[in-house]
């Protein structure tokens, strides 16, 4: 795959002083978005192939445990093991679902991966008002880091809640013009801003859901390696900045997503409970300096820098202060937005 024309030099991290590579748009990936799934589909479909027709009756259970056993009501925020960590929501009957990446014509893509999340949503106990239900896919390159995203708008007319509170249904897929009214492109809203490390956000809420054919994996896929290559089809002015600082324990084994992490631990999750697996707590050293940084920006601490991932066959690396993505929602430490829990960094809930 060709780079098109530099936007800006950056110096990717590890790399001498001095010596510069190029940020890039992987050819074919830098028109803008389109306002409609099938047209989106097809933009992506070169990349990452044709998107799968989604069962949520053939998910893997995201399963809710109380005390260790595993439930099937609603027990309220915060009253599960494992709740999701993005308001403790602990609503039984969600699933995912990982679909070998495939060409029109049915022959496998053995590079790409796609995974779909059928969300049975408990969020209208929280704010009071029916948010329902939803379906999403994302469909993720392991060579060049090409990511596609979709979100189901009013799935309603596919899906229901069967037994056990499961969320059930079969969505139409991308050849079905219902597609168009099943889901919908990210457009505006920058799915980044919680996929920043990679595509595919990972805790025990989401890591509960394993492979039926290997119950040791979770269904989300781990992807190799400290800096996988990655970036959004259609969106190439999306931010893709996560913070970097060279040697850090905690970046050993991937990118820091500080916006998601503010959200888990603005729902109670301590990473030094369970990070890093092997040793937990023992890098709560390198965790504080991450967390320094982004309360007071790259460009107020010393050796902290804003990094961009690999891009097909960009090499990613440092960018600076003019960096012409920097988004104005997010990115920007504790002035970011606040998150659906209203916590901040490690408030302990209220007594």
């Amino acid at each position: 795959m060709r780079a098109l024309t530099a936007l800006l030099l950056i110096v990717g991290p590890g790399l001498a002083q001095g010596q510069s590579v190029e940020q890039c748009v992987p050819e074919g990936a830098n028109p803008p978005m389109p306002k409609s799934a099938r047209a989106y589909a097809a933009m992506c479909e070169p990349h990452v192939g044709v998107a799968p027709t989604v069962d949520c009756g053939q998910g893997a259970r995201i399963r809710i445990r109380q005390d260790g056993e595993e439930i099937f009501e609603d027990p309220g925020l915060h009253q599960c093991d494992d709740g999701s960590l993005q308001i403790g929501d602990c609503m039984p009957g969600s699933s995912l679902q990982r679909h070998a990446g495939r060409n029109a014509d049915g022959s496998p893509r053995p590079e790409v991966v796609w995974v779909s999340f059928c969300r049975h949503d408990g969020r209208d106990d929280v704010f009071n008002v029916d948010i329902g239900d939803s379906v999403q896919l994302i469909g993720y390159n392991y060579e060049t880091g090409a990511t596609c995203f979709f979100e189901s708008g009013d799935n309603s007319p596919w899906t229901s809640v069967g037994e056990k509170n499961r969320l059930l249904g079969v969505l139409p897929g991308p050849d079905d013009p219902g597609f168009d009214d099943a889901y919908m492109p990210a457009g505006d809203i920058q799915c980044v801003r919680c996929h920043q490390a990679d595509p595919f956000i990972h805790n025990p809420w989401i890591k509960s859901a394993r492979l039926p054919e290997n119950p040791r994996q979770p269904v989300v896929p781990v992807l190799p390696g400290p800096n996988p290559p990655y970036y959004v089809v259609g969106a190439p002015d999306w931010d893709m900045r996560t913070i970097h600082i060279e040697g850090n324990g905690c970046l050993g084994c991937h990118r820091m997503a500080m916006e998601t992490l503010e959200e888990f631990t603005g729902d109670f999750w301590d990473p030094n409970e369970h990070m890093p697996p092997h040793d937990p707590g023992s890098l709560a050293a390198d965790l504080e300096a991450l967390r320094q940084c982004w309360e007071d920006g790259p460009e107020n601490t010393p050796g902290c820098d804003w990094v961009i991932p690999p891009a097909g066959e960009c090499a990613g690396g440092v960018v600076g202060p003019d960096y012409p993505h920097a988004s104005k929602g997010f990115n920007r430490g504790l002035e970011s937005a606040p998150h659906s829990s209203g916590k901040r960094w490690m408030t302990e809930p209220e007594k």
